[in-house]
């Protein structure tokens, strides 16, 4: 009789776990709705000319950008860096990101020179435009 009882306790326990966890794993598997996640993480990859000898003041310095954006949207991004630069100058790179369609940016890349050193002679600017994809893990 003591057998009984611990094997239906035990069938008891488990059946318990195996229901808390179908609950905790099942809502998450059936969840594609915009609303199930406020943010996902995504990769930014540019495509874009570099000119022979320029200096970009870019977020893509170090290869492509990764952020969080709000599932559903891609909105208007502007990127800034602001840098003494070796021409004795002080430069703001701006990058601006305009939707294009859902998984693609217009990019546009201008300066703007800030300060220079008395007799300082600044590079030229050196515009650019391109494409950013966005790339999903």
């Amino acid at each position: 009789m003591q057998q009984a009882l611990t094997s239906s306790v035990a069938r008891m326990v488990m059946l318990g776990g195996l229901l808390v966890a179908a609950t905790l794993v099942l809502p998450a598997a059936r969840c594609h709705e915009p609303a199930c996640g406020a943010h996902r993480s995504v990769r930014l990859v540019l495509q874009a000319i570099d000119e022979p000898d320029a200096v970009y003041l870019s977020w893509w310095y170090d290869g492509d950008v990764r952020l969080d954006l709000a599932r559903g949207e891609l909105p208007v991004l502007r990127f800034t860096t602001r840098a003494q630069s070796g021409d004795g100058c002080r430069w703001k790179g701006i990058e601006t990101l305009e939707p294009i369609d859902d998984r693609h940016y217009a990019y546009r890349y201008d300066e703007a020179l800030l300060s220079c050193r008395p007799g300082a002679t600044p590079y030229r600017k050196t515009p650019r435009t391109g494409l950013v994809t966005v790339v999903e893990p």
